[in-house]
């Protein structure tokens, strides 16, 4: 999951041959036919929050046009991921909809579960993206997440294949704990780097905002001046950490690969950034949750390929639009 920030977003609604799709900042219901299976993505941040929600938005859009006929699909967004009132209050109204599918994003591990346990005994397929969560058990059809921990394990391979001048390493994380993806990237990139004989010095927590990041990351350099590397669990983080280093020899890490900021390794103020793919967690978690709606098996858990940008293959990234134009996501 990438950095989230409160932004705000109107509602936005385009037509597709032979799919109804509906992008909305609350919960709001289009009219479909009566004949039409309704599938519900429901995730609790704006679409125009930053560029990790814009692509996992597109490839709803993606997966919706792709849908078979007779099939309608709605996305319900909240404004504050935070908020966990206003995001269940939008899935209890969609229940009322009585949906043959649920594509939820939770921000919680447990938040979300009462109500999906209930869309469950309505007969609705679930499937989750990016959070896992605890206690669906059976009523969970499938997951679609990038492999967080192997993102962080890629950036620790690529490390060690492009030493810097000290093994010290910094990381600047979340809270332990908050969110899972996360701790799984932090784990991946520990374990690898640590196995190789790096060590981790120093671990600093902060929020989202650029000025907490920034000064973490300050205080950290200056109590450990010999780091060679820093780690950013997610790029908003990596946006604070690189306003903090002025140092050209420590290589900067970070992890999600936002359009924004894969265009610091141009500039040559990020070394290297291990994408992820919301484009296609979010269009193949609509392919195949109308599979699990016509009663065919899908895999419990999908993860779509992630890939290390850096300077070797930065243009293409940036000229192929992202993730979604460097692989076919199949």
């Amino acid at each position: 999951m990438s950095g989230f920030e409160q932004t705000r977003t109107g509602g936005v609604v385009a037509a597709l041959a032979g799919v109804a799709l509906t992008v909305t900042a609350i919960a709001f219901a289009a009219p479909v036919q009566a004949q039409d299976k309704l599938i519900l993505g429901e995730i609790p941040f704006p679409c125009a929050l930053n560029n990790f929600a814009k692509t996992l938005c597109a490839g709803f859009e993606a997966g919706a046009e792709e849908l078979p006929e007779g099939y309608a699909f709605e996305l319900k967004t909240g404004l504050d991921f935070g908020d966990t009132a206003s995001f269940n209050n939008i899935i209890e109204t969609s229940l009322q909809l009585n949906p043959a599918g649920l594509i939820i994003f939770p921000n919680g591990s447990s938040a979300q579960v009462p109500l999906l346990r209930r869309a469950c005994e309505q007969g609705a397929k679930i499937v989750i993206i990016d959070n896992p969560v605890e206690g669906l058990g059976e009523c969970q059809t499938g997951y679609v997440a990038a492999d967080h921990g192997g993102l962080g394990a890629l950036l620790g391979e690529w490390l060690i294949e492009n030493p810097p001048t000290s093994k010290k390493v910094g990381i600047v994380t979340l809270q332990p704990g908050q969110v899972a993806s996360n701790d799984a990237r932090v784990s991946g990139f520990k374990q690898v780097v640590e196995n190789a004989g790096f060590e981790i010095v120093a671990e600093v927590v902060t929020d989202l905002s650029l000025d907490r990041t920034r000064t973490q990351v300050t205080n950290m350099l200056t109590a450990h001046p010999d780091i060679g590397a820093v780690l950013s669990a997610n790029d908003q983080i990596g946006n604070g950490t690189a306003q903090a280093i002025d140092d050209p020899n420590i290589v900067q890490l970070s992890i999600d690969g936002a359009m924004d900021s894969v265009e610091r390794i141009v500039d040559g103020n990020l070394s290297a950034d291990a994408a992820q793919d919301p484009f296609n967690v979010a269009r193949l978690a609509v392919i195949n949750i109308a599979k699990a709606i016509e009663g065919e098996d899908i895999p419990t858990t999908i993860a779509p390929e992630g890939l290390v940008v850096d300077a070797s293959n930065v243009e293409a990234y940036l000229d192929a639009g992202g993730m979604q134009g460097m692989v076919d996501g199949e």
